[in-house]
């Protein structure tokens, strides 16, 4: 499509697919492709082409250029519509939003849980700053409160999308919003540390932890070193018996099947006594329906 029209620029969930952000590739499963448009509301027309209105967006370009290394994906940004004076090592160039507009679109468009993966692995990335987002934000006139909630909770310690996932059903579920990443040292050795993906550190004392398990943890050669499963998992157990030794009183075990479909990981959290949020004002302040603290 950028080929028949280079001017055309790319806005929504196809410049994100075009910045490569994380999200459930579920969101693409009506094949709609989105275009900025300078004039009228947001539209579809030709059945899969959805137009968003805008008016004189931030505006980046994608290219492949030809290196000695190989083919390399880049982003620019304000780069000019008229690329033919960089027909030198340019394989291709498609004009797409700039990453802080793409991400409003979408943080408008989509839920909590299917946008935090994008913004989690755009200030993972280094592709925006938190400024810059809502630069984007003070100059609409609409009502950006979904993109302020996940600013809020956007965290790039979330180490891909499947965590982030995790980590926002968590929130959206109504439990207290966790510590990511936490280093663990074995006592009986110091020079032994291992990183969880969430812990809860209780008023009671205790420190729970949940661990994201992805699939190519135990069949991906890049993850596994090449080792077999049964490698894998005595690994696996030492760990976690060296977070017991450091203090850890629960570890919960989840998986992408059981953070969508909400009920295994919400039993599993209540069954370990994780904290609410409601039901812990130190985690997160409770409000009325005015916005006064309680």
């Amino acid at each position: 499509m950028a080929i028949q029209r280079p001017n055309r620029i790319f806005a929504g969930l196809s410049a994100a697919a075009m910045l490569r952000l994380e999200y459930g590739w579920n969101l693409h499963q009506d094949g709609t492709v989105f275009l900025a448009s300078p004039t009228g509301g947001t539209s579809r027309s030709y059945g899969s082409i959805c137009h968003i209105s805008m008016q004189s967006p931030p505006i980046s370009m994608v290219t492949r250029t030809r290196e000695r290394t190989g083919v390399v994906t880049s982003l620019v940004a304000n780069m000019p519509p008229d690329v033919t004076s960089y027909t030198g090592t340019i394989v291709d160039a498609v004009r797409i939003t700039a990453p802080e507009r793409t991400l409003v679109d979408c943080g408008l468009r989509y839920s909590f849980s299917q946008a935090l993966p994008m913004f989690d692995s755009a200030l993972r990335r280094d592709l925006v700053t938190r400024e810059s987002i809502l630069e984007i934000c003070d100059g609409l006139h609409a009502d950006c409160g979904p993109v302020l909630r996940l600013l809020h909770y956007a965290n790039p310690l979330n180490e891909n999308g499947g965590e982030s996932l995790c980590y926002a059903t968590v929130i959206e579920e109504g439990f207290a919003v966790p510590e990511l990443q936490h280093v663990f040292l074995d006592p009986d050795a110091p020079w032994v540390k291992h990183r969880a993906d969430f812990v809860w550190h209780t008023q009671d004392g205790r420190i729970i932890v949940l661990e994201y398990d992805g699939t190519g943890k135990y069949v991906d050669p890049a993850m596994t070193g090449r080792r077999g499963i049964q490698d894998v998992v005595h690994e696996e157990r030492k760990r976690e018996d060296t977070l017991r030794n450091a203090g850890v009183t629960r570890i919960i075990r989840t998986n992408y099947d059981e953070v969508r479909q909400r009920h295994p990981l919400r039993h599993k959290l209540l069954d370990a006594n994780v904290p609410m949020a409601v039901m812990y004002p130190v985690y997160e302040r409770e409000t009325d329906i005015l916005g006064n603290e309680r």
